[in-house]
């Protein structure tokens, strides 16, 4: 072998790599079946997203009644902590004689064409704080023996003094009639108990749940002296005192805790508290005595007058609508309806005393 020999060798050619070509093949075949398997399942993964939208949907509706019904609540609860506040409060009578005690008052002056009634404008909020008062307690009436009520038939012995004819008979609206060794607060706890019993077995229920017409049959009886056991109260004596304090609740004050919104005040055409221009009306006492035709004022109350005049930082009672409008804090010192010196003597005659309670007389 010569050196110019050619040595060189065919080169040597590269194996197939099968399994490389089966990878692409495998992989072409899975791309056509991922788009044939996607094809298929599309319409699956769009029913179950529909459906999870309208479960969606249903649950917002329910936060969205949900949310107004806490707000609907919340309304209620600031309603009833501003009553709270205010003088929407009671103190002294039970749940049971506030349902009762509001059908009575309704029953006197009830709500109808005219305008709101005694249930409107919070009468028994009035007579619930008078309770609570010295009004209540009997403060300021003279409360020592002998407690004989008057038109008891003799021969009765007071102190030990005889007398033939009995106790003295007095008229219907007179302070000294009051001849009970108890408190007014007793007195009328016992009187609405006694009611109750009354109604219960005259008519088969309590007054509340009777109607219009038998209400007004219980009350009739009252004034008549028609129950024969009463709790140790003549019943006329209570029905005295549900009218009194009914209507005195309906007209006082709103500072006194009833005639909420002045309801009495604008049914009757009183101005209450209404100092001619004190609200800037724009009308005083010369203007009006020229003016051709008359002028009608709404009324005020005397917790707004006296705010005027910064005597008050604000009433709690409500408002007449007038420019000027109280806030809702209630006065440091509250006037309280009360009664005057009262003879405890059936037998004797004591004066009585007399005193202006917010417009309306008291014994």
């Amino acid at each position: 072998m010569t050196d110019n020999q050619n040595t060189s060798q065919p080169a040597e050619s590269k194996p197939v790599d099968n399994s490389r070509r089966q990878f692409l093949k495998y992989a072409a075949v899975g791309a056509v079946g991922v788009g044939i398997a996607s094809a298929v399942e599309l319409p699956a993964w769009s029913n179950q997203l529909a459906g999870d939208n309208q479960k969606l949907n249903k649950a917002n509706a329910t936060i969205a009644q949900q949310s107004s019904q806490i707000s609907t609540l919340q309304t209620q609860v600031a309603s009833l902590e501003a009553g709270l506040s205010g003088s929407n409060t009671i103190n002294i009578l039970s749940i049971d004689e506030q349902i009762e005690l509001e059908a009575m008052v309704e029953t006197i002056i009830p709500s109808d064409s005219n305008g709101p009634g005694a249930k409107e404008a919070g009468v028994i909020y009035f007579i619930d704080r008078a309770l609570s008062t010295d009004y209540g307690t009997n403060a300021r009436m003279y409360m020592q023996p002998p407690f004989v009520q008057p038109g008891t038939a003799g021969p009765i012995t007071v102190d030990n003094i005889s007398y033939a004819a009995g106790a003295q008979t007095l008229p219907w609206s007179a302070g000294t009639k009051y001849q009970y060794n108890m408190t007014l607060r007793d007195f009328w706890k016992l009187g609405l108990a006694a009611v109750e019993t009354y109604s219960n077995s005259i008519l088969g229920a309590n007054f509340e749940k009777l109607g219009s017409s038998d209400q007004v049959q219980v009350l009739t009886d009252l004034f008549n002296n028609e129950p024969t056991s009463f709790n140790g109260i003549v019943p006329q004596d209570f029905f005295q005192e549900l009218i009194f304090m009914t209507w005195s609740g309906f007209l006082m004050d709103p500072l006194y805790g009833g005639n909420a919104g002045m309801v009495g005040w604008t049914l009757t055409g009183f101005t209450g508290a209404d100092m001619m221009d004190a609200f800037n009306e724009g009308r005083d006492v010369m203007k009006l005595m020229v003016a051709s035709s008359p002028t009608a004022y709404p009324p005020h109350s005397m917790g707004q007058y006296q705010a005027t005049l910064g005597l008050l930082t604000g009433v709690g009672m409500g408002s007449s609508g007038s420019s000027t409008t109280p806030s809702t804090t209630t006065p440091t010192t509250t006037p309280t309806p009360s009664t005057g010196p009262t003879s405890s003597a059936g037998a004797t005659t004591s004066p009585s005393g007399m005193n202006m309670t917010g417009g309306v007389m008291k014994r």
